[in-house]
């Protein structure tokens, strides 16, 4: 099979889909794998360093894309619609319910769409979304804490505090992967830290596992409006596995918070679990409005691209390897959790969430297989 890795195009994303050694294994399983010039230079992986590997390096981002499997990080961008077509697979993140145009767009050009958010295993687990998620979280932090600044219209205070001065106010809604690794961060910095979640398991292991230097609350229209009303930062990190975040964190919420607090909203790529917050960008990361920096950048992980490229390789590799090596259908045979994450096929979508989210016809998996 030949497999094609493009440059990554949304602003400022500088990881790539594979390292030079995971496109060495695809190879030494008898596979092409074509990357695209300077794919790689944004995680410090030069041409040369795929050259080396057997890959092949191609200049046209048509040539990429007239590969039997396109593996990408983020979703496509605008200008590579145009080699959309019957048959190509496309392994990325996709994020559907929140990308109505995209969606459109693959249902439209006929791809097969499998999204790593959305490969499961039978326990529930998703261990293509679970590395990102975890780095997400824990920049989430860093950057909440840095645009609490005053030279950028925070509130100027520091997340540990100091001798004699309380530390900060963090708290974090969501208690999944995202908001655990969100909660080792901040209490390593010295704030104060309150999680939220409707899920008493999820609080349970926040309790155990930072061994109640964490507030773990009940989640609730009430306890919500509270906590937030009395944090420096919130971080949003509600997920829905397919559909749309739900708006947990409500303007009434955003109400009663202090002028130059911060909300940081990881679930963006979901469509946001603020209330009428808008995506922005890693060159334009932040808005204020009624006197709240909002923080809603889906590509979080991007700005630690090496770590985040090494770390996204490690496990979608042996889901790349099984598609590459069986097809479509032999790979879903084999692989159950695979199979759960197909998005859209000759022309339908195959995810019940997405199609609820978008308000669009769904057509069951094996349906649309011919299964």
């Amino acid at each position: 099979m030949i497999i094609g890795v493009p440059r990554e195009r949304k602003t400022l994303e500088k990881r790539i889909a594979l390292t030079p050694d995971g496109a060495q294994e695809l190879i030494k399983h008898g596979h092409t794998v074509r990357i695209e010039t300077g794919a790689g230079v944004g995680s410090f992986y030069e041409d040369a360093h795929f050259a080396d590997v057997g890959c092949t390096i191609v200049s046209s981002l048509k040539e990429v894309w007239e590969s039997d499997l396109v593996v990408k990080v983020k979703e496509p961008h605008e200008e590579e619609y145009q080699y959309f077509r019957e048959g190509l697979l496309l392994f990325d993140y996709l994020h559907l319910a929140g990308l109505p145009e995209v969606t459109e767009a693959l249902v439209q050009g006929g791809v097969t769409g499998i999204a790593y958010e959305l490969v499961q295993t039978d326990d529930g687990g998703l261990p293509l979304l679970e590395p990102m998620s975890e780095v997400a979280g824990k920049l989430s932090v860093l950057n909440g804490s840095y645009f609490l600044l005053a030279q950028h219209g925070g509130r100027g205070t520091l997340p540990g505090g100091t001798t004699g001065v309380s530390p900060a106010e963090i708290v974090i809604v969501g208690a999944g992967i995202a908001g655990r690794a969100a909660c080792g961060i901040a209490l390593g910095m010295g704030a104060r830290v309150t999680v939220l979640d409707i899920n008493h398991r999820a609080l349970e292991r926040i309790r155990v596992e930072f061994a109640g230097r964490a507030r773990t609350i009940h989640s609730t229209n009430a306890s919500l409006l509270r906590h937030c009303a009395e944090a420096d930062l919130v971080i949003g990190a509600v997920l829905v596995p397919g559909a749309r975040a739900p708006k947990v964190i409500t303007r009434e919420v955003k109400k009663h918070m202090m002028p130059g607090s911060v909300i940081v909203d990881i679930s963006i790529d979901q469509g946001g679990c603020v209330e009428n917050i808008h995506t922005t960008s890693l060159e334009e990361p932040v808005y204020e409005e009624d006197g709240v920096i909002h923080y809603a950048v889906p590509n979080m992980p991007a700005q630690v691209a090496r770590t985040s490229t090494q770390a996204l390789t490690a496990v979608t590799l042996p889901y790349v390897i099984e598609l590459a090596n069986h097809g479509l259908k032999g790979a879903f045979e084999r692989n159950e959790s695979l199979k759960r994450a197909l998005n859209t096929h000759s022309g339908v979508i195959t995810n019940k969430q997405v199609s609820d989210s978008l308000g669009l016809e769904y057509t069951p998996i094996d349906s649309a297989l011919g299964l």
